[in-house]
């Protein structure tokens, strides 16, 4: 899901890249934060306030979150920004563990890019007027179905046994429905290459014989 057409007077200079980023903006809309407030509280004094709202709009439209060096300063190491910037965020860092993981093991052991996967619910919404584009993109997160680090390295068998435990898992834990009268209708594997989608893969609900 991309973000709106008329993003707000907070969000309209990232351009998301990575999934956290997109996560990241969406927090800093309904906070209402300009980038001066945003790294203001990380600690930057006001002589650095010009290159660290440079930093911040890289991070959230770089897909590596500038986890790859590609943004540096005296104040932060690439880790330490994006630990700051969920903390001011108001964002449980810790929850995306995995995910940066996931980054820098593709940094460090993928100079060509693995392919990318995505594992996420198939769901029918009962969206009413009252339903934004956030409210719409915040409960998209609770489509995903998260795969662990290094999931593009298992073998196909592997792969297999881990998409047939987390979709278990996920219906499991949302009982078959998502908000907005969402119906879970079944799942669906993306894979991606240098951020194109080359496949996708349909499965069905736990109980049947797809899964």
């Amino acid at each position: 899901m991309s973000q709106s057409a008329n993003p707000s007077k907070y969000t309209r200079r990232y351009h998301p890249r990575h999934p956290l980023a997109q996560y990241a903006i969406t927090q800093i809309d309904t906070l209402e934060l300009c980038a001066q407030d945003i790294v203001k509280a990380m600690g930057y004094s006001i002589k650095y306030t010009i290159p660290a709202c440079d930093r911040l709009r890289h991070v959230l439209s770089n897909k590596h979150l500038g986890l790859d060096g590609s943004y540096m300063d005296k104040c932060f190491t690439a880790d330490e920004f994006l630990a700051k910037l969920f903390l001011v965020l108001e964002l449980p860092y810790e929850r995306f563990a995995e995910d940066i993981a996931q980054i820098k093991y593709e940094l460090a052991h993928c100079p060509q890019p693995q392919p990318r996967y995505r594992l996420q619910a198939d769901v029918d919404y009962k969206f009413t007027g009252g339903a934004n584009w956030m409210s719409r993109w915040g409960v998209s997160f609770l489509e995903q179905v998260r795969l662990p680090s290094g999931f593009a390295k298992l073998d196909e068998a592997a792969r297999k046994a881990v998409i047939k435990q987390g979709i278990r898992e996920h219906y499991r834990q949302h009982d078959g429905q998502l908000p907005y009268d969402g119906i879970i209708k079944g799942y669906r594997l993306i894979v991606e290459q240098q951020d194109e989608v080359v496949g996708k893969i349909e499965y069905g609900l736990p109980k049947s014989s797809s899964v």
